[in-house]
C-alpha cells in the first residue's frame, strides 16, 4: 500500500481512509487552516452580546416577575436558556464549542443577577431569606443547562 498523496509506502495499521483515498498519517492530518477556532474578535463580540442580552433579558424578567410573580420561573428559565444560546450563537457567527457554552452560561447567570441587583441593590438579604430563592436558583440552573447544550 502507498499513500495517494505522497506515494510513500504505508502499512495497514498506519493507513488512514479519506474521501480521496488511503493516506499516510502525515498527509491525512488537517492543515492549520482547516482547524476552526473561536477568533478573539468573535469571542469579544460574543461576550459583549451575552452581556447586553443578559441586561435586556434581566430587565424583561424583572417586568414579568412583577406582572405574574414567580409562577412561571421554570418555564422562564427554559426560555431564557434558548434566548441566551441564540444570542451567543449570533455573536459567534454560529460557532459551537465549549467556549461558547461557557459564555452562554455566564450570560444566563448575568441575566439572573441583573434584575435583583437593580431592584434590590447590593443588599440581597431579603432574597436570601425568602422561600422564592430556591425556585429562582432552579430556574437559573435550567437556563444555564439549556444554553450550554444548545451552544455545543
Amino acid at each position: 500500500m502507498s499513500c495517494s498523496n505522497c506515494e510513500r509506502p504505508i502499512c495497514t495499521d498506519c493507513m488512514v481512509y479519506t474521501p480521496v483515498g488511503i493516506k499516510c498519517p502525515e498527509c491525512a492530518r488537517l492543515p492549520r487552516s482547516a482547524v476552526v477556532r473561536l477568533k478573539p474578535n468573535r469571542a469579544a463580540r460574543t461576550v459583549a452580546a451575552a452581556f447586553g442580552g443578559g441586561i435586556v433579558i434581566g430587565l424583561g424578567m424583572l417586568v414579568l416577575q412583577a406582572a405574574v410573580g414567580l409562577f412561571f420561573t421554570l418555564i422562564l428559565g427554559y426560555l431564557i436558556g434558548i434566548a441566551m444560546s441564540e444570542i451567543v450563537l449570533w455573536g459567534s457567527g454560529r460557532y459551537r464549542s465549549h467556549a461558547t457554552g461557557a459564555i452562554a452560561v455566564g450570560g444566563c447567570i448575568w441575566a439572573y443577577v441583573v434584575p435583583y441587583v437593580l431592584f434590590y441593590g447590593v443588599d440581597l438579604g431579603d432574597i436570601a431569606r425568602s422561600s422564592a430563592l430556591a425556585w429562582v436558583v432552579i430556574g437559573a440552573a435550567i437556563a444555564c443547562y439549556i444554553a450550554y447544550q444548545r451552544t455545543q
